[in-house]
């Protein structure tokens, strides 16, 4: 299928937009720190699927970036289940693997570095689980991490909290809806 080629001024019929398949819906830059910051109405019926990109700009000292998803601006604190591995760039087969079983968030990987974060969503405004997998990378070490977990409840989500787990950062954020 070949790529929609749109022309300044032109009058979008719904066929046409119906051949893009990844809408922006939100975008921002976020001062995080332990009190937790929410990004609301981001994630509504209109898309099953979502893409989360998180970019770390700036920060106070080696920090992780930690994330829950709210139902308004309420953030549900229980029923996360999450594991990831990783490993190094000095090939020495160094893998890390951490999980959370039942947890209070999500989280992001500790890191003395800034950082970068794709995760793609599935169902977070359905009454059904929540499922989630990305990769994190370290800018100082190349670490590459692989993430997935789920967010088991029934709450139909709109949106996120942000939060580290000490100290401050920049993060600059951009939410996409696949198209159903």
């Amino acid at each position: 299928m070949p790529v929609p080629d749109f022309s300044p001024g032109e009058v979008l019929t719904a066929a046409a937009m119906d051949r893009v398949g990844l809408w922006k819906i939100a975008t921002g830059t976020l001062s995080l720190t332990t009190t937790p910051t929410n990004v609301t109405g981001v994630f509504s019926s209109d898309y099953k699927q979502y893409r989360l990109l998180l970019n770390v700009t700036n920060k106070s000292a080696s920090i992780r970036v930690d994330m829950k998803y709210i139902v308004g601006t309420t953030a549900t604190s229980t029923n996360y289940y999450q594991a990831g591995i990783g490993s190094d760039y000095t090939f020495n087969n160094t893998l890390y693997y951490q999980r959370s079983n039942n947890d209070s968030q999500f989280f992001g990987i500790a890191s003395s570095a800034l950082l970068g974060w794709s995760m793609d969503i599935y169902n977070p405004n359905k009454a059904a689980l929540t499922m989630h997998h990305g990769t994190l990378v370290d800018a100082n070490t190349g670490f590459p991490y692989m993430v997935g977990g789920s967010q088991n409840s029934t709450n139909q989500f709109t949106g996120f909290q942000l939060f580290t787990s000490s100290g401050t950062a920049t993060v600059e954020y951009q939410v996409f809806g696949y198209r159903n």
